[in-house]
């Protein structure tokens, strides 16, 4: 389970409100290999031969470190990790800018880095040629044989080395759960989306919500891949990314061709988040009995429901429809049957038609 280094976040969404809101051409000569995100909503780019740090203000890209052939990128906390021509993986320090190398284990044509943590230790995920390799401490603690186009993970601190993945291959999107990085044997593939036409990139938020890129359009997926929303875009080419701002919550889409970052909001987050507000539970952490609060502008009908780390419900606790006004209500740390749930992080999502608000809980016995 995450740790309890995990600071509170709250999400309301309101499918379907997407508008394009920045569009930024990036400079000539600047060809973006690969693109990652901090959890603070820092966007780092890889050229061929260096890391740049994209600057929302100015609308400019600043030289972080030289890196020469580049492949892919991630990010961890205060460290860029790269792989270069080589197939070497470095690290490179954001406040020193001084690169190091990370890893002396051989990869086989990487093709993206992903980071889970586990305790405040990253986990490094490569997706190589016909598998994926688990790295930690600079040695291969475990490794799927799997054809996988692209892959994403759900952020967090998880308090032992198990979290859920998501893959894409040939135009379907799976889910691994039940494993670990360090028992990837025991990981169970769910098929959660196919697509007819070819998906050029997907990502997850920060609850499991997908974000499938094609070239036409944005299909957003729930949790357990039901069809939620979608936002148009005009003509993606192949090679391009998408992405997940955790801060905010937004999209980023980087279009290969025509080397343009643009930038999605979701206008109806505000609108919900006027009528639904979602209050911290108390106490926090939970040992046996919390109360959650919640505020609606309006009568309406909706349901609380927590969920367990990787998605899956564990108790619905509200359900009917509200006045308008302050209301709360109280879970008892268990589940649908009255057993107690084992310590971890834990979500609490009210939903409505007006919207989604969700929110983080910790179960500490």
């Amino acid at each position: 389970m995450r740790t309890l280094l995990v600071s509170f976040c709250l999400v309301c969404t309101a499918f379907a409100a997407w508008e394009q809101s920045d569009e930024w051409m990036l400079p000539k000569g600047v060809q973006v290999h690969d693109l990652a995100i901090s959890n603070s909503g820092e966007l780092y780019l890889l050229s061929n031969s260096s890391v740049l740090k994209y600057e929302s203000s100015t609308k400019n890209a600043l030289l972080i470190a030289s890196v020469e052939g580049s492949k892919v990128l991630s990010i961890y906390e205060g460290t860029v990790y790269v792989v270069d021509g080589g197939n070497r993986l470095f690290e490179i320090n954001l406040e020193s800018t001084e690169t190091s190398t990370s890893s002396r284990l051989p990869l086989s044509m990487p093709s993206q880095l992903r980071h889970v943590s586990f305790n405040k230790k990253p986990y490094i995920i490569v997706n190589e040629t016909n598998r994926l390799s688990f790295i930690h401490d600079d040695r291969l603690v475990g490794s799927m044989s799997i054809i996988v186009d692209r892959l994403a993970t759900v952020g967090g601190d998880y308090g032992e080395p198990q979290a859920p993945l998501y893959t894409l291959a040939y135009n379907r999107i799976y889910a691994w759960n039940g494993g670990s990085l360090e028992n990837p044997s025991a990981y169970e593939q769910n098929l959660l989306y196919s697509a007819s036409h070819t998906i050029l990139d997907f990502t997850a938020d920060a609850v499991g919500n997908l974000y499938v890129l094609f070239s036409d359009s944005i299909v957003v997926l729930d949790s357990d891949g039901n069809y939620a929303s979608k936002v148009q875009v005009d003509d993606i080419t192949t090679g391009s990314r998408i992405l997940v701002n955790p801060a905010n919550n937004n999209l980023i889409v980087y279009d290969r061709t025509s080397s343009a970052l643009q930038f999605f909001t979701n206008v109806g987050s505000d609108r919900s988040r006027d009528i639904i507000t979602l209050n911290s539970n108390k106490p926090n952490p939970v040992d046996n009995f919390t109360e959650i609060e919640f505020i609606i502008e309006e009568p309406m009908q909706l349901s609380i429901t927590v969920y367990n780390l990787i998605g899956e419900p564990v108790k619905t606790i509200a359900s009917g429809t509200y006045t308008k006004g302050t209301h709360r209500v109280a879970w008892n740390a268990d589940d649908q049957h009255g057993n107690l749930v084992p310590n971890g992080i834990y979500f609490y999502r009210l939903e409505s038609r007006k919207g989604v608000a969700i929110r983080q809980l910790i179960v500490l016995r």
